[in-house]
């Protein structure tokens, strides 16, 4: 998922009433193209498990501190969580201008899958979920 609008997607169009003539190639991001991929995902993710996954946000901040976290955070120079175009915070799971970074989809799936299905009617337990994967 590409937010940038100067990296985004590359987007051809043409003139309505002559498909294929007079056609351009353009670039689109931001939330208007991301916020629905999101939500598609979102959507694949509950079809696949019968259920909803419900607010991430509770959820996704545990995941990322996994060792195994589904973020793949944004920075290039080691712990100083900063990059050639943003500054963060050192040592902070969150970047205020990146977030928690790119998801990994297959991952935050089955973190997601693992929390919905409660073992031996005893409910979920993150903390023995977390001994099992860290």
């Amino acid at each position: 998922m590409d937010a940038d609008p100067y990296t985004g997607y590359k987007v051809y169009y043409s003139s309505p009433g002559k498909p294929g003539n007079q056609g351009k190639w353009d670039t689109y991001g931001g939330t208007s193209l991301v916020a629905p991929q999101l939500a598609g995902l979102n959507a694949l993710m509950n079809n696949a498990e019968h259920s909803r996954i419900g607010f991430w946000n509770p959820q996704i901040y545990r995941f990322a501190k996994l060792k195994s976290s589904p973020f793949h955070p944004i920075n290039t120079k080691g712990t100083a969580n900063d990059n050639l175009y943003y500054t963060g915070t050192a040592g902070k799971l969150y970047n205020q201008a990146t977030g928690l970074g790119t998801p990994d989809f297959s991952s935050l799936a089955g973190l997601f899958k693992s929390q919905a299905k409660p073992s031996g009617g005893s409910g979920f337990s993150w903390t023995a979920y977390e001994k099992k994967y860290q």
